[in-house]
């Protein structure tokens, strides 16, 4: 019987490991563009945005990409290519290009860690917070954070989804094929 808890034990702790791991993705094999476009599920879309504000479906009218980074404030690999993302949202803002992050882990648009990590990784670009819009929308297949999708300006997904977080080049590279696209 004492055996039988040990393996139990060690069953139990691999398989919190491998979920963890599923849960908070770091960098994944490139995902090439696509020049497929479906709806990206954010009709009649409205959420608060992290800090104050509303954010609604017309949104993404402000640009013909928009990259839509879904986070979590526990989510270590999300966090750390935040910076990298807040120097992209800034480089590109004059290419038709823009950010807009999801904090997926909360519904309170003053959330003091969200809006720490946000100011600390200078990612000034908008974070929306949840919502059930999201969570029944857009969000409803996302099973992993960072989850990485992109919409054009009519509110239709380009390309492919992306889970895992990337470094800055691979960010450019993939923007860069799909604006070319667009």
């Amino acid at each position: 019987m004492k055996r039988f808890k040990k393996i139990a034990a060690v069953l139990a702790v691999m398989m919190i490991a491998v979920l963890t791991m599923a849960a908070c993705g770091s960098e994944k094999q490139d995902v090439a563009p696509s020049d497929q476009r479906t709806s990206a599920g954010f009709e009649n879309f409205e959420g608060e945005i992290l800090g104050g504000g509303v954010a609604a479906e017309d949104i993404f009218t402000k640009a013909d990409l928009t990259m839509v980074n879904v986070w979590a404030t526990y989510c270590s690999p999300c966090i750390e290519e935040m910076p990298d993302l807040g120097k992209i949202a800034k480089e590109y803002k004059d290419k038709g290009f823009q950010i807009v992050g999801i904090v997926s882990d909360t519904y309170d648009p003053q959330d003091p860690t969200a809006k720490d990590i946000v100011e600390q990784t200078g990612a000034d670009y908008t974070h929306i917070v949840l919502n059930t819009d999201l969570m029944n929308g857009p969000l409803q297949d996302v099973q992993v954070v960072p989850t990485t999708f992109f919409v054009d300006k009519d509110g239709n997904k380009v390309g492919q989804t992306i889970t895992g977080s990337k470094s800055e080049e691979k960010w450019k590279k993939i923007i860069d094929d799909l604006l070319s696209q667009i």
